[in-house]
């Protein structure tokens, strides 16, 4: 019996730790089911679009969690405001008691009025290339640190540089410069154990490029960086780009990534030139779920999903959900998942089955997070090799949409290790906690 060496050391070693599905290679001797990404459900409505100000939108940035609640950064622009410094800022607000609010930065109200919750402005230079933008921000050790696109002073070129922050409200650019100029102002960072991994985007040479665009012959692709201290990076490497898998006009734009069920989810923005307006930018858009163990090495079991959205920001728990913080339309909300529900395995009409390590556990006791509402589920307890454990009943789950359904085998015999085999039908599986009953 084949069984995934990721899965097992990870429940091994953390034996309360739910399992999520993120893989093919968590699934052994699948037949009759599927490994499919989730789409979110609607979350909280931070920013309305207002229809009084049609060039202003707020984009979300990096969030940060905090006693059950959360702290937003977001960019507001609006290229209406007269003064340069106020067309782009960033800007902090907070979810307390389930409720939205600005966090105040200063006395003095802002252009626009109401609240003056800025908390970094842009450089009053014009940039070389893009904008006041993107802003990573990263936990470095009593304190914060801020990756972000702007133009250091009036000669040079633009490109990432940093700020520092005590309590994350007030900021200070850090003296240096620039970090790196390349012509590529959409990157995402992910902390990597006293380390930094950098997605940028970066654009290949395509002189057959299907369909014209505002960058003609050139396709957007995904590079890796690394530092260890935020300001010397190693060179873009490509590690991700369209296949022949993808329609030929496919680029991508962006990647966020994020830690999720023991390994690395990324959501990536895909782009494709809109034949019906050449040489433009195009707003046709798609987001797929990808996958890592080391946020270095990526695969795509999710490709045939769009998700429906993309985020600078990490997610975060917030009551029970799982939140992504967006924009959309001008607006600024959030979507969000139950917190195991990113990915699940699946079977429809027709019966499915796989199997998975478990623990070794004396007395196995288990807790599911599936959908069997117009379905069943059967748990069979397996041993090492694969074989059903003698004496020991399978458990049904039917008729139930639930997270933490108890499965309880702690009358089997032996030592263990065990292993778990899934039959199912009309019902997904969105994980599997384990636990040891002494």
């Amino acid at each position: 019996m084949l069984v995934s060496c990721m899965v097992f050391a990870a429940l091994a070693a953390h034996a309360a730790a739910p399992m999520m599905f993120l893989s093919p290679e968590d699934l052994a001797n699948p037949h009759g089911i599927t490994l499919e990404a989730q789409l979110p459900q609607p979350g909280m409505t931070l920013f309305a679009k207002n229809p009084d100000r049609p060039k202003l939108w707020y984009a979300p940035v990096a969030v940060m969690t905090d006693d059950g609640g959360a702290r937003i950064w977001y960019q507001r622009v609006n290229k209406d405001e007269q003064e340069f410094s106020d067309q782009r800022t960033l800007c902090i607000g907070e979810i307390c008691d389930g409720a939205w609010k600005l966090v105040p930065t200063s006395a003095e109200a802002p252009a626009w009025g109401g609240v003056n919750n800025v908390c970094l402005r842009r450089s009053p230079f014009t940039p070389t290339w893009g904008g006041f933008n993107v802003f990573q921000m990263a936990k470095v050790g009593e304190g914060y640190k801020l990756l972000y696109w702007d133009q250091p002073d009036e000669k040079g070129q633009a490109g990432a540089m940093l700020a520092s922050s005590g309590d994350g409200v007030v900021w200070n650019r850090e003296p240096g410069g620039t970090v790196f100029t390349e012509f590529n102002d959409a990157f995402t960072l992910l902390p990597d154990d006293g380390r930094f991994l950098l997605y940028q985007t970066a654009l290949e040479d395509w002189p057959d490029k299907p369909y014209p665009d505002n960058l003609d012959k050139k396709r957007r692709v995904l590079t890796l960086r690394r530092s260890g201290d935020l300001k010397t990076w190693t060179p873009q490497e490509v590690f991700l780009k369209p296949d022949a898998q993808d329609p030929p006009e496919t680029e991508f734009y962006l990647m966020k990534a994020f830690r999720y069920g023991g390994g690395v989810l990324g959501v990536i923005m895909k782009y494709y030139a809109d034949p019906a307006a050449p040489e433009k930018h195009s707003a046709l858009l798609k987001y797929e779920l990808v996958v890592s163990r080391d946020g270095v090495q990526w695969t795509r079991p999710f490709r045939a999903t769009d998700v429906g959205f993309w985020s600078y920001a990490d997610p975060f728990l917030l009551q029970d959900r799982l939140h992504f913080a967006i924009w959309k339309d001008n607006a600024m909300a959030t979507v969000s998942y139950a917190p195991h529900r990113m990915t699940a395995v699946c079977a429809g009409e027709e019966e499915g089955s796989f199997s998975i390590a478990s623990i070794e556990a004396k007395q196995p006791v288990l807790t599911l997070d599936v959908d069997a509402q117009k379905g069943w589920i059967e748990v069979r307890l397996l041993d090492e090799p694969g074989q059903p454990v003698r004496g020991v009943e399978a458990k049904r789950i039917e008729a139930v949409d639930k997270e933490d359904i108890a499965v309880d085998f702690s009358g089997a015999a032996g030592e263990g290790p065990y292993r778990l085999g899934f039959r199912m039908r009309n019902a997904k599986v969105f994980a599997v906690s384990a636990a040891d009953v002494h």
